[in-house]
């Protein structure tokens, strides 16, 4: 009877070790199918990340085929344009950088009102914006401010992070210029203009998105200049059909080449991925 229960006592510990041994496995087993399904949906994330990059590449190259092309009738006022393509969808706006105030050269009448706008609901007063705009106007040697991007240089001279953010829409670097284009400008930018009421901001888009000339506008046509170019700004997104998005922004300049030889009239400036 000893014998028999020393027996019974073996084959119950051997049994009980054996489960733990099964249990352990198997949660070994279960740790490892985790963390492979998990490196599995890493991967196609970033798969699918690096195709939506990719199509927003292509959008950039599209936008870039129409400025090139004069009788595409593309807009450059920000207008977006939505092209279909095989692996979803390729979106592009482009921006003229003359429809923006000239950092370098805008007269401070236009560059207050624009400020103070931008400046709304951004976490500065009229105050600071006006304060900024004196600045600019204060730190300009001749030529212009030189050296780094609108936000940057705003930044700078002491205005907040989200309101000079909000102030790249309507200013620009490389608008060499005093005047605008009103045929490309943002609507906030055209509201700056001394002397263009509501009614007159809304005759210029409905004619522009018609294909019209300017019309007529008394005194502000003085701070106004149909010239378009040389440098745009393309902002441009890659939608796949599954949903993931990546969106680029590059400056692009024209160098006054055609495509012959295989050489584009517009090079890139400067690109990078913004998400």
């Amino acid at each position: 009877m000893t014998l028999r229960r020393r027996q019974t006592n073996e084959r119950g510990f051997i049994l009980v070790a054996v489960l733990w041994m099964a249990l352990g496995l198997l949660l070994g087993t279960s740790a490892f199918l985790s963390q492979t399904r998990t490196e599995a949906l890493t991967l196609r994330a970033e798969v699918e990340t690096t195709r939506a990059v990719e199509l927003a590449r292509s959008a950039v190259n599209l936008a870039m085929a129409d400025l090139a092309n004069q009788d595409s009738g593309a807009p450059a006022d920000g207008t977006e344009t939505v092209i279909a393509m095989a692996e979803g969808q390729a979106l592009y706006r482009i921006q003229d950088e003359r429809g923006k105030l000239s950092l370098g050269k805008a007269p401070i009448e236009l560059l207050r009102p624009a400020l103070i706008a931008a400046s709304r609901g951004a976490g500065a007063d009229a105050f600071d914006a006006a304060g900024v705009a004196d600045a600019i106007v204060a730190a300009r040697d001749g030529t212009g401010l030189v050296g780094g991007s609108t936000r940057d240089i705003l930044a700078g001279l002491g205005f907040g992070a989200q309101a000079a953010s909000r102030a790249e829409a309507v200013l620009s670097p490389f608008n060499f210029e005093p005047t605008v284009n009103p045929m490309t400008a943002p609507i906030s930018v055209l509201a700056s203009i001394p002397g263009l009421g509501p009614s007159d901001v809304e005759r210029i888009l409905t004619r522009r998105a018609s294909g019209q000339p300017m019309p007529r506008v008394g005194s502000a046509a003085v701070w106004l200049s149909n010239q378009s170019g040389p440098v745009y700004t393309i902002r441009a997104t890659g939608v796949l059909a599954s949903g993931t998005r990546a969106e680029m922004v590059a400056v692009v300049a024209e160098q006054g080449l055609s495509f012959r030889g295989g050489r584009m009239r517009y090079e890139i400036l400067s690109a990078q991925i913004v998400r």
